[in-house]
């Protein structure tokens, strides 16, 4: 009942959680010589980690992190953008939040036909 769309959005929740973790990485390295942005494709990790799931692959995927060319380095050599990854961050909240809404949605949908029963 629902578990292929169940699975996607689990794994979009775990996708975007690790990329929130890396994005404040980011931000909290913002003053750090040398610090390199980096971040994830979600669309890329989201189909490899449906694709994993779908294949019955139960290990924790480790994720292609790269590192971002969005913005010119500083003298430090940081190329961190506080702006530009709170943006990101805000992007990545929104796609968090969407997949545990329509998650906890389908949950009460399947618990409702459960207890009409």
């Amino acid at each position: 009942m629902g578990g292929r769309s169940m699975m996607i959005l689990e794994k979009m929740m775990d996708v975007s959680a690790y990329r929130h973790k890396l994005l404040a990485s980011n931000i909290a390295n913002v003053d750090t010589p040398g610090y390199k942005a980096g971040d994830i494709s979600f669309q890329n990790e989201l189909q490899g980690a449906i694709g994993d799931a779908s294949n019955g692959i139960r290990e924790k995927r480790s994720y292609n992190v790269f590192e971002t060319t969005d913005t010119m380095p500083n003298r430090d050599g940081n190329t961190v953008n506080a702006e530009l990854e709170m943006a990101k961050v805000a992007e990545n909240t929104l796609i968090y939040k969407t997949a545990a809404d329509f998650l906890s949605l389908k949950i009460k949908v399947i618990k409702s036909i459960l207890t009409q029963r």
